[in-house]
């Protein structure tokens, strides 16, 4: 089961914004916004989470620590709990959503509750299949608070290009021709005199 990082804060949010399309200025719904630079003690944090989402699939927890074994935890180890965070997503065993990324609402706005200060980088990410994709980064600093309210804010601008190009051409060698409306005509005639 999934815990919040800061007890003594809980659910306190850290960092707020909203991911805003580049051509309308509006709000971006559905834009995944991921943690992809933290302070050590954050990438801290996380594998706690995940060591005790783990410690109930044995095959995980042991390719996990001897992955980790007695390295010291650095910033490519955020890189590694992503990836065990995809796979706690992947087969449901997360309780609550995971702390490293959020979705933004209808509106365009995201948080994140409960992190420990220092500094950050965050990622906008948003791929609609054969319509459009885009991605931008930022920075933010969060700084030691205990105010209910007081949080770092960090507004994304994302541009979106057309991935219709990613989408095959059509090979029109293979195409079948519609039939014309008499043809449909005539093969329901024939249809109904055979029945």
């Amino acid at each position: 089961m999934l815990t919040s990082i800061r007890p003594d804060h809980q659910q306190r949010v850290a960092i707020a914004g909203t991911v805003i399309n580049a051509a309308t200025q509006e709000g971006l719904p559905q834009v995944r916004v991921r943690i992809t630079h933290a302070p050590l003690a954050c990438v801290q944090d996380f594998l706690t989470i995940l060591e005790e989402v783990l410690v109930s699939h044995p095959h995980l927890m042991a390719h996990y620590q001897r992955l980790m074994g007695e390295r010291p935890v650095t910033s490519a180890t955020l890189k590694l709990a992503q990836v065990l965070f995809d796979a706690c997503e992947r087969n449901q065993w997360l309780a609550t959503p995971r702390p490293d990324q959020a979705l933004t609402g209808g509106d365009g706005h995201y948080c994140f509750f409960d992190l420990p200060p220092g500094d950050y980088g965050l990622t906008a990410t948003l791929y609609i299949p054969n319509l459009c994709q885009g991605s931008t980064h930022g920075r933010v600093r969060v700084d030691p608070s205990d105010q209910w309210l007081a949080f770092s804010a960090l507004d994304l601008t994302l541009s979106l290009v057309s991935c219709e190009s990613a989408i095959p051409p059509l090979n029109r060698e293979n195409w079948l021709p519609w039939p014309s409306l008499s043809s449909l005509r005539q093969a329901q005639v024939a249809l109904n005199q055979r029945g």
